[in-house]
């Protein structure tokens, strides 16, 4: 019974942090001059929006962020089913970041602090 908690315990904390991975990857991504949202280019911004209290981002982080287009952005938060924590900690990084222009952005349901 008890490795069966573990395992179960295993599963859902490696769920968990794909999930991480994935609103990271998706929120803030870099576009490209195409337009097209490159889902890896958030990846250093990954600690920044874990938890009840995440770290301030990283230098990195904030590179991505203050480059990053809003619309990009707003689509993948619009696509996405990810728990609401993450979805704030994430909305936060631009301001976090020093990005004024999303202050007030409507994406859907969701607005980014001013």
């Amino acid at each position: 019974m008890a490795m069966a908690v573990a395992v179960a315990g295993s599963k859902w904390r490696f769920a968990a942090v794909s999930v991480c991975l994935l609103v990271v990857m998706a929120m803030v991504a870099e576009s490209s001059a195409a337009g097209v949202c490159d889902p890896n280019a958030l990846y250093p911004c990954l600690r920044a929006i874990q938890g009840a209290r995440p770290p301030p981002p990283s230098a990195q982080c904030c590179m991505v962020v203050r480059r990053a287009n809003k619309n990009c952005m707003c689509a993948q938060l619009r696509s996405s089913s990810f728990p609401a924590q993450m979805v704030n900690n994430g909305l936060r990084l631009p301001k976090k970041c020093g990005r004024t222009d999303l202050g007030g952005f409507r994406c859907g349901r969701y607005t980014f602090p001013k």
